[in-house]
């Protein structure tokens, strides 16, 4: 069974003096990060965003400007004049003539479908250190470059995430491609036309993979993170009455939040944190404020953006904060880092508040932040019966339980159906009435396991929401230990 108490006195001990202070105001930060080896010293993270301008990022210098953000933006501004082209194919259906003429029919035109379009990418040679563009075609997830200039294989699609294998020229890098968003793909030619829109990316390549590039990344959400710590600082906490938003849930933590999210939990949960939030920190240098710009789930949500907001919940959100002055525009809202961080803040606060109303007497403060994550996840009805039914060990995995409640309530059931045939055979009257009286026993204990098994499925944390709560909070445990490392 996993087991995933949170260590949060130890994370209360590293974060506690995260909270926003206007003295911080007056230097350069409104959020900090406590060492765990020194917890009354804080170190600021700069609110400027990457520069060449040294300055301080968790205690370290800020990174200089990567030389191969440079070629990015040459590779950019290329293929910023590449015209990319579609193709639609007319979709036909028969009419029967006017007046219901047997056998007279006319074909017209249903709809259109969007059947192939172009893809330009932008590719570095590191023989000559120029940058080749080339435009292929892409019909669904096939892509073709008939260049011969270039040799270049899909790996995955993605999207404009997608990953390539550059042969020629030989260890060749994918700097930059332009991709078509279509939305719809199908309809009239009109809609079709309407719901195209070019966008320059860079995708996640291992060749871009190196400790500046990283070290940038960061950088730049650290940027983001202390900027919407300023924006909310002194909106009151819905979490903890009398506090401020920032100190019920210190900004770090938010930052993990946001790792989180886009960091796979497989990886993180087997040890390779370092490789998942690297390889976000490198799509955050290459992209800055683009990066999960054109990210739409598909499964079923269409959650938007770094946060993941779906477009009901931010706007019911923009109507309960009207203090927080957020963007009505969920597309655009989305798409912009500092106002979908904020909502996200917002969020988790408003949950973890409803999750201390619905349950009060089990509440505890110091796991705010558990309890919004969870809910953010898993909704706060579950997580409020999560916590009123199980106390402390409300976020730990129930499932090893509910199977031995499974097995002994199968084991009930056959002794019951066992017993109710032994009782029909019985030919004396002391031999029946003791097999009743196991019966009733067996119906007893099935009665109650079969409670007890209700009571743990109905309030105990799904599978999805335990690993999201363990993938979280190793990401803390990582920061936090990154943070000794520098000790």
């Amino acid at each position: 069974m996993i087991k995933i108490k949170i260590i949060f006195l130890v994370f209360l001990t590293f974060i506690c003096g995260a909270s926003v202070s206007k003295a911080d105001d007056a230097t350069t930060s409104t959020s900090s990060v406590v060492s765990l080896a020194t917890p009354t010293s804080t170190t600021l993270i700069s609110t400027s965003t990457p520069t060449t301008t040294q300055g301080s990022v968790l205690g370290l210098q800020a990174p200089a400007v990567p030389p191969i953000i440079q070629e990015i933006n040459t590779a950019k501004s290329e293929l910023a004049n590449i015209t990319l082209n579609h193709s639609l194919d007319a979709v036909y259906k028969n009419v029967s003539a006017k007046g219901g003429k047997t056998g007279k029919t006319t074909k017209v035109i249903s709809k259109y479908n969007l059947t192939d379009k172009d893809i330009a990418l932008a590719i570095l040679d590191p023989s000559t250190n120029n940058i080749i563009t080339t435009v292929g075609r892409l019909n669904v997830t096939a892509m073709t470059f008939p260049d011969p200039a270039v040799s270049v294989k899909l790996t995955r699609f993605n999207g404009v995430n997608s990953r390539f294998e550059v042969d020629q020229p030989a260890g060749g890098t994918v700097l930059a491609l332009k991709y078509l968003i279509s939305n719809p793909d199908s309809g009239s030619k009109a809609a079709i036309e309407a719901g195209l829109s070019p966008a320059i990316y860079v995708p996640y390549s291992q060749n871009l993979n190196s400790p500046d590039v990283i070290a940038y990344g960061q950088n730049y959400l650290n940027g983001v993170i202390n900027t919407v710590a300023d924006q909310l600082y002194g909106l009151p906490s819905h979490a903890i009455p009398g506090e401020t938003i920032t100190q019920a849930v210190p900004p770090a933590f938010i930052k993990s939040l946001v790792y989180a999210e886009h960091s796979d939990t497989a990886s993180i949960l087997n040890g390779n944190e370092r490789g998942a939030l690297d390889q976000m920190n490198i799509l955050l240098a290459l992209n800055g404020p683009d990066t999960y710009k054109y990210s739409v789930s598909n499964d079923g949500y269409a959650s938007r953006g770094i946060s993941q907001f779906v477009k009901s919940t931010y706007e019911s959100l923009v109507q309960r904060h009207p203090e927080a002055f957020l963007n009505p525009d969920y597309v655009a809202a989305m798409q912009d880092h500092i106002t979908s961080i904020k909502a996200m803040y917002l969020l988790l606060d408003d949950y973890a508040g409803d999750v201390r109303v619905k349950a009060s007497q089990a509440f505890t403060a110091s796991r705010v932040f558990d309890y919004g994550a969870a809910s953010y996840n898993g909704g706060v009805t579950r997580v409020a019966r999560a916590v009123s039914a199980f106390g402390n060990t409300w976020n730990e995995d129930k499932s090893g339980q509910i199977n031995a409640l499974s097995a002994q309530i199968s084991n009930y059931k056959f002794q019951i159906t066992n017993l109710k045939t032994k009782i029909k055979k019985a030919s004396d009257k002391k031999t029946k009435t003791s097999l009743q009286s196991q019966l009733a026993a067996a119906q007893s204990s099935l009665s109650t396991s079969s409670d007890q098994l209700s009571t743990l499925q109905s309030a105990s944390l799904k599978n999805a929401t335990v690993n999201y709560l363990a993938k979280i909070y190793k990401v803390i445990q990582y920061f936090n230990d990154q943070q000794l490392a520098m000790k």
